[in-house]
């Protein structure tokens, strides 16, 4: 089991500040590792919301004055503060919750510098810049369907269905003769793809890529197992199969 992580959020309030996605933030920041600070930063001083979110959700704040027009303030201070937590060797991941992709090269930095560097953001977050990150939460597809009451997103959902599309690529490029792929060098290949992926963006109660394949991908998917080696394969002529033991 890897070890829990040591977080630092770093959060661009004037880009990520909707109420609801925080808890979901947090909570899925919790499956990684332990957040040891969490700051925001923000330049609209007149903003009253924001005394009683940051108390709710233990966050420092963080105010930013614009020196300058046309210059983002909170943007440079973030990037300060982010390479300064270089030097807090403590901290081994960090986390930008942002959409804006001009932090991509700070991504970089960071990684270079051998942090896990974790993204955060909604639907308007780009494919280029959530594959920057070593993972990326994509706060606004889980709270959808958490909002909308949805226990899984259908098959026919544009979104499930990108999922299948590259899910049965990496089986046909490494499947045994039997037509298996080992199931978590396929996850593995999934999360390379897709920074983003989380069952949970599709409505499955929790985290489990295992249990999404089993209950939800079942007519999509077989799924096999030696012992607590599972693997994977596409299902054709289900009821003529025979599973592997």
């Amino acid at each position: 089991m890897d070890q829990r992580k040591k977080i630092a959020v770093l959060i661009d309030y004037d880009n990520f500040n909707q109420e609801q996605y925080f808890p979901i933030l947090f909570e899925e920041l919790n499956e990684i590792g332990d957040v040891i600070i969490k700051h925001a930063f923000y330049s609209n001083l007149n903003d009253g919301t924001i005394k009683d979110k940051f108390i709710k959700f233990g966050i420092e704040p963080m105010s930013q004055i614009a020196y300058s027009k046309g210059k983002n303030a909170v943007d440079i201070r973030i990037t300060i503060e982010a390479m300064a937590l270089l030097e807090k060797e403590y901290i081994d991941c960090i986390c930008l919750a942002t959409n804006d992709s001009d932090f991509t090269p700070l991504v970089y930095q960071l990684q270079k510098n051998n942090k896990f560097v974790v993204g955060s953001g909604d639907n308007a977050a780009t494919d280029s810049y959530k594959n920057s990150f070593n993972q990326f939460i994509s706060v606004e597809k889980i709270s959808a369907v958490e909002k909308d009451n949805k226990s899984v997103v259908e098959v026919k959902d544009e979104g499930l269905k990108l999922l299948i599309k590259i899910v049965n690529k990496i089986i046909d490029s490494n499947h045994d003769d039997e037509g298996y792929a080992d199931f978590s060098y396929v996850i593995q290949a999934v999360k390379n793809q897709m920074k983003d992926f989380n069952p949970k963006n599709y409505g499955a109660k929790n985290k489990s890529a295992l249990s999404f394949f089993q209950k939800v991908l079942d007519k999509q998917y077989i799924l096999s197992n030696k012992g607590t080696l599972y693997y994977i394969k596409k299902k054709v002529a289900a009821d003529k199969e025979t599973i592997k033991k």
